[in-house]
């Protein structure tokens, strides 16, 4: 058993000896640390200063002493900027943080002395950490020697650095090049022909790669039948250490052949041996090219041949302007044009403008300076003189081209003779007067036709229906009726001839004011009530439910349409009905009328329907004979039915009737709604009222008379418009009916006096002029209705109920 005081010292001697290696450890890590050549310091974080220095950092820095140097920060031995431009302060503290987180930092620093002087350093900053602090062993090498020596060296050597910096430089260059040059670079042994070096071009269009090229046979790439050629280029190579430009083909690593251009050097490697540099182009897009271009060029010479017989069909000279010279060039029609021969132009612009028309030069030369500005186009008309003096007219147009900048350099154009083309535009403008003329004479010959006509009718119908049928024999009742229906039916033919002739010169136009169909179905059904009463017809109009009742158009049109409709019905009816039928349809994607008119009467064959329409035609020349008509009515309804962009459809069978369908695209409104006067059979009771007429024709005047006989109103008749504002001063009427054509003093003249003293009173225009276009104007100036001469009693009627109340 051991003796436990022997353990106890020897124990104590083993640590005595650790204690004495530990001792000498340190003396030997401290004598290195105060010996060693570089600066060493240690920093503790805490505190940021400094705890431990050699001599060799006070030396190099430039402190007294150490306990000089201890009392110092990291920051009072570096300048306040870096030379990168940044704060040092910030710089370290990027280091140390690196130096805590990633380990040992080595760095090149500038450092200063304290008197102001800087100079670089190697520094290298690692970690100690002390019975549980962390310290910094910053060791700093002052490198100025070494900076310096490097600057000597590369003194002594600049020739040697430059010379290998350009070598590199181009080297590189070169490489870049045969690597991403556009063509394909190859370089081969002399001896063996192996590949060196091939780029990506030539790998892409071959397909190959440099160790499948060594691999293959040459005849794998190359078509046998070149193997004559290559031996005459390799030749030309042993001979004069180069070959090519040749052309051939290559076999694509796919199978197929494409065209390749070659060319190569000899050269020589670093080690001496020789190479063959090659350089192949892949001329497969430049054959496409010239083929696109040979085409191209066939084409351009086609065109420029079409162009060329074009422009001597169409005798269409070109020219060209040079501005900057002002050189004039004109092709072989531009003399012919202007008259003249090559040798008497002088390529000037003054050239032109002498052949000019004194009267168009100023206006043609200000277009084209107008175009070389940018301020417009060239495509004027003028006139050129001939030295024969012969005037033609030229049409010219041209383009300016310009350069990049916008400025003109040069003007192409073409000139081309239309004196033909202008003549026969003044001969046809001369026709189309002289037949605006004659229409306007027709016009103007019907309108007073119709006045002519109107005004001895109007005492011949004004006077059969005040003729009392009660004391009329049978007989005489027939023979009165027979003149009546012929009384109006001669108006029919005299509106229908008015109708044609405004349609046939196309000044018929349409209104567009709000109506009611209803109206218009009541107003056609009371104008032909008397023949469906002595026909012993029935007449009915049918309104579906959800038919919208106000339209947009022209109510005398629209009415003229169906009266025409349920006229022609009601005329070939002799037994049955007419049935009326309104409803809403989709036409073109909008709401439209449709108006079914339907009969039982004699019917039409196929060859009658295909002539209904046709001007002055019926269905055949029994039809003519037995219910007569001029064949307009139908033939206007369809012109009226076009102008409102509507269409008509017409079935018929011989013996079984018709039934006509018409569709009629007008618009729905509710606006509030135009309406005609309700014509009445029964005179109104008038008694007390006092009416003015003013009319110069004394047979009127016993008719209108005579018609207002039933009213018990008091009637002052007097001869012309003078009188009639004489009168109504004097007496305050309750209407005025007023003529237009007097003498003195005219209708309207006297409508406009009278309304200067009196808004109020009612006057109504009373005249044989019919047209639209008349009774329009007249409503216009100021009369409140219009009657037309000669007077339907039943319409006479009815304006004075909707005016005298």
């Amino acid at each position: 058993m051991s003796n436990p005081t022997n353990d106890l010292e020897a124990e104590i001697d083993q640590l005595k000896v650790q204690l004495a290696n530990a001792r000498a450890e340190n003396i030997k890590y401290k004598k290195l640390f105060e010996v060693s050549g570089d600066a060493l310091s240690i920093i503790d974080l805490k505190s940021g200063k400094f705890t431990e220095c050699n001599q060799a950092a006070i030396n190099m820095h430039g402190v007294e002493s150490k306990d000089n140097f201890i009392n110092l920060k990291p920051s009072d031995i570096s300048p306040e900027y870096q030379p990168c431009g940044r704060r040092s302060e910030e710089i370290a503290a990027e280091h140390v943080e690196n130096t805590l987180t990633k380990g040992p930092q080595l760095f090149q620093w500038v450092h200063s002395r304290l008197d102001g002087s800087s100079f670089p350093c190697l520094v290298s900053l690692t970690v100690l950490n002390v019975d549980g602090d962390a310290f910094i062993l910053a060791i700093g090498r002052d490198i100025s020697e070494l900076v310096e020596t490097q600057n000597k060296l590369h003194s002594a050597s600049t020739d040697i650095e430059r010379i290998s910096y350009a070598f590199n430089e181009e080297k590189e260059k070169f490489e870049q090049f045969f690597s991403l040059a556009p063509v394909g670079i190859a370089i081969n042994r002399l001896d063996n022909g192996l590949f060196e070096y091939v780029n990506k071009e030539l790998s892409r269009f071959s397909g190959y790669d440099k160790d499948e090229l060594n691999q293959m046979d040459y005849w794998k790439l190359t078509p046998k039948k070149y193997e004559e050629q290559e031996k005459e280029q390799l030749k030309s190579l042993s001979e004069t250490g180069r070959y090519g430009p040749y052309y051939k083909e290559y076999i694509h690593k796919k199978g197929y052949e494409y065209p390749v251009q070659l060319s190569g050097v000899i050269i020589k490697s670093a080690n001496g041996d020789e190479l063959i540099c090659s350089v192949i182009q892949d001329t497969s897009h430049q054959k496409q090219i010239e083929t696109e271009l040979q085409i191209a060029k066939n084409q351009a010479e086609t065109s420029s041949l079409r162009m060329k017989l074009a422009n001597e069909s169409a005798q269409i000279g070109v020219w060209e302007w040079d501005v900057i010279s002002g050189e004039l060039i004109w092709d072989e029609w531009m003399y012919k044009l202007y008259g003249i021969t090559e040798n008497c132009f002088s390529g000037a612009y003054e050239a032109w403008t002498h052949s000019l028309h004194p009267d168009d030069m100023e206006e043609s030369n200000k277009q084209l300076e107008d175009a070389v500005s940018g301020l417009g186009a060239f495509n004027p008309e003028f006139r050129v003189v001939h030295p024969n003096g012969q005037v033609r007219t030229i049409k010219a147009s041209a383009e300016v081209i310009r350069d990049n900048d916008g400025n003109a350099l040069k003007v192409i154009g073409v000139n081309y003779d239309i004196t033909d083309k202008i003549n026969a535009i003044n001969e046809l403008e001369v026709a189309k007067q002289k037949a605006e003329q004659a229409t306007q004479t027709k016009s103007e010959f019907l309108s007073n036709m119709s006045h002519e006509i109107r005004t001895p009718m109007n005492a011949i119908l004004g006077g059969l229906q005040m003729v009392n049928t009660g004391y009329l024999d049978a007989k005489s009742k027939v023979m009165l009726k027979n003149a009546v229906s012929s009384s109006k039916s001669l108006l029919t033919i005299i509106n229908d001839i008015l109708d044609y002739s405004k349609i046939e010169s196309n000044k018929l136009s349409l209104e567009q004011e709000p109506f009611s169909i209803s109206d218009i179905i009541k107003s056609v059904k009371f104008e032909v009530d008397s023949i469906v009463s002595n026909k012993g017809i029935k007449l009915v109009s049918n309104i579906d439910e959800n038919f919208n009742d106000h339209w947009l158009g022209d109510i005398v049109r629209v009415k003229q349409i169906l009266l025409n409709l349920v006229s022609n019905a009601v005329k070939f009816t002799e037994k049955g009905s007419v049935n009326i039928h309104l409803s809403e349809t989709l036409y073109q994607e909008k709401q439209a009328i449709s108006l079914e008119v339907a009969d039982t009467g004699v019917g039409m064959s196929e060859e009658a329907q295909a002539r209904i329409f046709d001007r002055f035609s019926q269905a055949d020349n029994s039809t003519t004979r037995k219910f007569g008509g001029t064949g307009l009515g139908m033939s206007i309804t369809l012109s009226l039915i076009l102008m409102m962009r509507g269409t008509i459809d017409v079935k018929s069978n011989v013996g079984r009737g018709t039934t006509i369908r018409v569709i009629l695209p007008l618009t729905i409104t509710n606006k509030s709604v135009s309406s005609f006067v309700q014509k009445s059979m029964t005179p109104p009771p008038l008694r007390g009222k006092k009416i003015l007429i003013a009319e110069d024709n004394e047979i009127n005047q016993i008719v209108i008379q005579s018609m207002l006989e039933g009213t018990n109103a008091s009637l002052t008749i007097v001869d012309n418009g003078k009188q009639a504002v004489e009168a109504a001063k004097e007496k305050d009427f309750d209407l005025i009916l007023m003529d237009i054509q007097m003498p003195e003093m005219d209708g309207v003249e006297a409508m406009k006096n009278i309304i200067n003293f009196n808004k109020h009173i009612p006057i109504i225009a009373l005249t044989a002029n019919v047209m639209i276009d008349d009774v329009a104007d007249y409503l216009s100036q100021g009369f409140d209705a219009h009657i037309a001469k000669p007077i339907d009693i039943a319409t006479l009627y009815g304006v004075l109920s909707s005016f005298i109340k």
